[in-house]
């Protein structure tokens, strides 16, 4: 989660004790300032942070005034914008989870340091709810586009055939550059946020996980090759496998159930997909894919070499292919099998 932090001279001290509760907990923030205490109109840094939310660069956003009513005002109108004012920790659940406030308003001079952090952190580890709210948010939506308001910026469509297809091309070229045997293990990291071209993290989506999970598997069953699946790193990259490749390898076997909110869209679909999944800490891979940067580095085995192939890109999402081999010992005058 990345959160649009902003404030004018009225929350500045509020702002800087939100950022240091966010680099705490290792939430990544964009400051839009007021970096001072010099006086400032509270517009120009609500219409900032407002728009980094409406465009995605930012998943959520913080403001902070005196009040929080003029910041608050001026964020909602910006499109798309549902800011809400709290001055409690009820109201800052309830907007998120019936509301689907995009963003929290705070008044400096009317909460203290210590209720402000509590509201944040209730804010920001509540979800919304969607069923009959998610009917009313878009009645606020409805209201918006009536008189005038331009909608958001629409993401392009994925097109999930192309997806499946750039999948098969590039599990069918790794497996075609690689040595391997029955059993070995393919693991596979993605981002399907970047392969809609989203920031990682910010707009997964089942629909994209189900094409490329459907091939990677077909591949790893044709060739006998045990699938594993990487979590996000909300469950410390955590991998979905079949119980029959946790017992043959010993692997540590943890309970969680991953989810698209925390574990990622593909972990979802192979929960749903393997016969008897099961969720391991961690294991050491032959094979692997990584698609849009999602770090699967720390499961594969010694020593690693990528492959290059033609194709560097699933969707909008950068590819890379890697495999591994024995580490070659004994220096020069030693001789190697292959």
């Amino acid at each position: 989660m990345r959160i649009a932090l902003g404030s004018d001279h009225g929350g500045f001290k509020l702002k800087q004790a939100i950022a240091q509760y966010l680099t705490e907990r290792g939430i990544e923030y964009v400051d839009f300032g007021t970096m001072s205490e010099c006086s400032v109109d509270y517009p120009d840094f609500a219409l900032a942070v407002a728009e980094a939310v409406r465009s995605g660069q930012c998943d959520r956003g913080i403001l902070v005034c005196g009040t929080g009513i003029g910041i608050g005002i001026a964020a909602n109108k910006v499109p798309g914008i549902r800011a809400a004012l709290c001055h409690d920790t009820f109201s800052a659940r309830f907007s998120r989870q019936h509301n689907d406030a995009n963003i929290l308003t705070l008044g400096e001079r009317v909460i203290g340091t210590g209720l402000a952090l509590e509201i944040v952190d209730v804010w920001l580890h509540s979800e919304f709810e969607g069923g009959r709210h998610a009917r009313r948010v878009d009645k606020i939506a409805a209201i918006e586009r009536k008189y005038g308001a331009a909608e958001p910026p629409r993401e392009q469509e994925v097109d999930l055939v192309q997806v499946a297809m750039e999948t098969r091309q590039a599990v069918s070229g790794l497996l075609a550059q690689s040595s391997f045997h029955p059993h070995d293990i393919l693991v596979v990291g993605c981002s399907t946020s970047e392969v809609a071209g989203r920031r990682i993290g910010s707009a997964g989506s089942l629909d994209i996980a189900a094409a490329i999970f459907q091939e990677i598997q077909a591949a790893c069953q044709e060739r006998e090759l045990y699938l594993a699946v990487q979590c996000c790193e909300h469950l410390n990259r955590a991998l979905v496998v079949e119980e029959a490749c946790a017992r043959e390898y010993r692997l540590e076997i943890v309970n969680v159930v991953p989810h698209a909110k925390a574990g990622g869209a593909l972990a979802e679909v192979a929960m749903n997909r393997f016969t008897q999944p099961v969720v391991v800490a961690e294991i050491k891979a032959h094979l692997g894919m990584d698609i849009g940067d999602t770090f699967i580095g720390m499961h594969l085995r010694p020593v690693v070499v990528p492959v290059r192939l033609p194709i560097q890109r699933i969707g909008q999402a950068h590819l890379t292919l890697a495999r591994t081999r024995p580490k070659l010992i004994g220096g020069e005058r030693a001789k190697y099998s292959r």
